[in-house]
């Protein structure tokens, strides 16, 4: 889980550097977030400089906001840098008439499950149907027991 929340973190940073060292700007195309370079830039290493040295001294939140100047994980930076592979897919998905997604047909799960004969939670998925069969060996196996039972009496 930590690494999950760490990924966030790094683009969120990443994020805050690119706008402080002037790389990127959210209303101009011309500067996209997965084209900026904080390398050589004073701006980004400063803000990274301030929230490492705050070290365990600040809740994570308390050091983010008042070094980045926001209070939580956001992961619309993760989007914001990946934006153009979004776009490009969703554009190539059109060309190509290609469906992303599922498609409803019915009772898909119920009928895999019953074509490959699985228990769901202890009994089996379609138990309706083996109710009967199911009370048919019950009765013939307390008849079993009482006619034995009867006969060694």
């Amino acid at each position: 889980m930590k690494y999950f929340f760490a990924a966030v973190f790094q683009f969120q940073l990443h994020r805050a550097m690119c706008i402080a060292s002037g790389e990127f700007d959210p209303v101009n195309p011309s500067k996209p977030l997965h084209k900026c370079s904080i390398y050589r830039h004073p701006e980004a290493g400063n803000i990274l400089k301030k929230l490492m040295s705050r070290g365990a001294s600040q809740s994570w939140q308390q050091a983010i906001q008042e070094v980045l100047g926001e209070g939580r994980l956001d992961g619309s930076a993760v989007r914001e840098y990946f934006r153009p592979l979004e776009e490009w897919l969703r554009n190539e998905n059109l060309r190509n008439q290609e469906f992303v997604g599922w498609v409803y047909d019915g009772d898909y799960c119920k009928k895999s499950i019953e074509t490959a004969n699985l228990q769901v939670f202890g009994g089996f998925y379609n138990a309706g149907s083996y109710a009967s069969i199911n009370t048919k060996v019950l009765f013939i196996t307390v008849l079993t027991y009482v006619y034995k039972s009867l006969l060694f009496v």
